[in-house]
């Protein structure tokens, strides 16, 4: 089972992300890289100059590069973006994850992705989608394992590769409005780029104090990081070709080690576990929609 590296869901500037990128190419034993906003077209700290300098630098180190496309497009500006983005993916020979019906449609014909944020949930819309070139999906972050696997065992015409969200805060939604703006009396116009003071969300709490959600300018998330580590046997049965671990700011490259060796069954889950939470600060993580439960539980087996 591969591991891939998600893409950058928060705001940690032009360096921050270069830097972020090159430490997982260089750094860890992933197989798969993504790059690119996801989020917010405001957020697009590299343009497309850069990212094209930035593949060059990262191909030595024998990754797969795709380029990821916003999850909410929402003006003639973002989708002329999307347009330049898919020429670029063409022009270096690499995929293009799509998370959302418009990436799907500028990208049809060539090597496609469907990102966590398509709503892929039977098999007929799968088929669908691999009319059009998608050769990947990543499951929405939802769906319980019964769910997953009557996907998997569908027979299809062609063959496709499976990619789970595995480890990392959940992205539930989005929305036009800025959350994360909002909370600072703000415009979206004017947001002074305020979700950057908050390099893996803005928690918010309920009345009682407890953790409830992350807020991330437009994106609503899980407070609590979401994790299958568990569950890696459950994986390997199901037919999982690639585990997703979403970035975050601390310790991700022994996240990544963790979960490698965990994979190669060098590592016992249950340990594995214990050193992730405490890269995790001690916080404890969820893991309910994959064991059809509410997704902030913890299901332990």
């Amino acid at each position: 089972m591969k591991i891939s590296i998600g893409p950058v869901l928060f705001e940690w500037g032009r360096s921050g992300l270069k830097d972020f990128y090159r430490r997982m190419a260089f750094e860890t034993p992933a197989d798969v890289l993504y790059l690119g906003e996801v989020v917010c077209s405001k957020r697009q700290r590299l343009n497309l100059a850069d990212l094209e300098s930035l593949i060059g630098e990262l191909r030595p180190s024998g990754k797969e590069l795709v380029l990821s496309t916003l999850g909410l497009v929402m003006s003639d500006e973002e989708q002329e973006e999307l347009h330049r983005l898919k020429d670029l993916a063409v022009g270096l020979g690499v995929k293009l994850e799509a998370n959302d019906m418009a990436g799907i449609g500028v990208g049809e014909g060539q090597a496609l992705v469907a990102g966590p944020h398509v709503n892929v949930y039977n098999p007929a819309t799968l088929d669908f989608l691999q009319e059009v070139g998608v050769e990947r999906m990543v499951f929405p972050v939802e769906l319980p394992a019964e769910s997953i696997q009557g996907i998997i065992s569908a027979p299809r015409a062609r063959p496709v590769a499976f990619e789970l969200f595995a480890h990392g805060r959940l992205p539930l939604t989005f929305s036009a409005r800025c959350y994360t703006a909002r909370a600072f009396r703000l415009s979206k116009a004017n947001c002074q780029y305020k979700c950057g003071d908050f390099p893996d969300g803005m928690i918010t709490r309920t009345q009682e104090g407890e953790g409830l959600l992350s807020m991330n300018g437009i994106q609503t998330m899980s407070e609590k990081v979401h994790t299958l580590i568990l569950d890696v046997a459950r994986l390997h049965t199901l037919g999982i070709d690639l585990v997703r671990l979403s970035p975050q700011s601390r310790h991700m490259v022994e996240v990544v080690t963790l979960w490698r060796e965990t994979l190669d069954g060098r590592l016992a889950p249950e340990e594995a576990l214990a050193r992730l939470e405490a890269c995790n600060g001690g916080e404890p993580f969820c893991n309910g929609y994959f064991h059809g439960l509410p997704g902030m539980s913890f299901q332990r087996g």
